[in-house]
């Protein structure tokens, strides 16, 4: 089946099997900082904006996701200045877990970041 959806700004068309996870959809486009974790929704490894709220991926079926807005960690930032190209940086949460030596092995950060991007992000 086709979805159309938005994911970092882009619109996209994501081809995706009947009971395929969001999780394999964004990964097969190549949203790699999406993490396969739990499968469970325990451990936050797979979370992205969906419609600007946090949402995680293993436990969302591709086709929930048809004319949604996704946001994951690849629009927060970058490594600043690689060498060989500008870049416009790290968002200053994950600045924030740098700094604060909050990275650890870094799989499960993206997640981390993306639930506080949201938190930071929450109308009151």
């Amino acid at each position: 089946m086709d979805i159309h959806l938005t994911i970092n700004g882009e619109a996209r068309l994501l081809h995706a099997e009947p009971g395929e996870r969001l999780l394999s959809a964004l990964r097969a486009a190549g949203v790699m900082g999406v993490k396969h974790g739990c499968e469970t929704g325990e451990c936050g490894a797979c979370a992205v904006l969906l419609n600007g709220q946090p949402a995680l991926t293993c436990c969302r079926l591709a086709a929930q996701a048809e004319g949604a807005s996704i946001v994951s960690i690849e629009a927060l930032g970058e490594a600043p200045e690689p060498g060989w190209k500008p870049s416009r940086g790290l968002h200053p949460i994950q600045q924030a877990f740098i700094d604060t030596g909050a990275i650890q092995c870094g799989y499960c950060t993206p997640g981390f970041v993306m639930s506080l991007f949201a938190e930071q992000y929450r109308p009151d």
